[in-house]
């Protein structure tokens, strides 16, 4: 467990004193090594102890080689979200300011919301990049369907729906390390009672998506659109308060209602 948490140095370390302490005893105390009414001659005796002790270090050190490599793979992990970020940079160059500023802020309340309803770092993490990727598929709507100002057809709407797809597919090369976010973003537009893009429900949605759901809706709510001005943090607040049970998660709603007051005070986290 110590080379699992640890590393390969406090394993070797604790195996050592280990080593050590049960040596002493053996020499000190030869009678707390006994086989009962088996035969057990000197030599035997040692060569258990000396089994053991190659058994404890070959453990720690294996043990030990594991630990450095979860720590290379969280590396890798860290990287590659770097390499994301910078990639999406580029890539909402020429989308709308909108779409930008939206992912970065839905991004840090997503994040908010994971930490608040007691999410490990890696998946707030996980989350938290999931979020600021979840609008990349609209790089492929039509600016014209973006910006519309009044209602969509439904060939309109329909065409819209694709962009978590278009996501999805954008994404996918960049291999399986990313894998564990694109439920993430596929899903984020499902409802808590069936009724979203793909009709799945309650826990069958994946956490990180229901969380993305309810800051995606709150800024959305709370910037100005073509076709409406913005909602005020209250009424959007009550907008979230509303949809619970039905459109949203109902603990997520209560995590966001927990940090809504910081919400509040940053002004809405704008983006650098």
């Amino acid at each position: 467990m110590g080379s699992y948490f640890f590393g390969k140095r406090y394993a070797l370390t604790a195996a050592i004193s280990s080593i050590v302490l049960v040596l002493a005893v053996a020499v000190i105390f030869p009678e707390s090594f006994s086989a009962g009414r088996f035969e057990y001659t000197e030599l035997l005796r040692w060569i258990d102890i000396i089994t053991w002790c190659i058994f404890l270090l070959f453990t720690a050190y294996l043990m030990g080689i594991l630990y450095e490599k979860k720590e290379r793979a969280n590396k890798e992990l860290r990287k590659i979200y770097s390499g994301i970020i910078e990639m999406l940079s580029l890539v909402l160059e020429s989308a709308d300011n909108y779409t930008q500023g939206h992912s970065y802020r839905v991004s840090q309340v997503s994040q908010l919301i994971a930490k608040e309803l007691g999410l490990n770092p890696v998946e707030a993490e996980n989350i938290r990049v999931a979020a600021l990727l979840h609008d990349i598929g609209k790089t492929r709507i039509s600016g014209d369907i973006l910006r519309k100002a009044g209602p969509l057809t439904t060939q309109e709407s329909t065409h819209m729906q694709k962009h978590a797809w278009n996501a999805v597919n954008m994404l996918e090369p960049l291999g399986h390390k990313i894998g564990n976010l694109l439920p993430l973003i596929l899903h984020h537009h499902e409802k808590y009672d069936g009724t979203g893009y793909y009709n799945i429900t309650e826990e069958d949605i994946p956490l990180g998506a229901r969380i993305i759901a309810v800051a995606d809706v709150y800024d959305a709510l709370t910037t100005d659109r073509p076709y409406r001005k913005a909602f005020s943090p209250l009424q959007a607040k009550q907008e979230i308060l509303a949809g619970a049970g039905t459109q949203f998660d109902p603990e997520v709603v209560g995590a966001f209602t927990a940090i809504f007051p910081y919400i509040e005070q940053e002004g809405h986290l704008s983006a650098p």
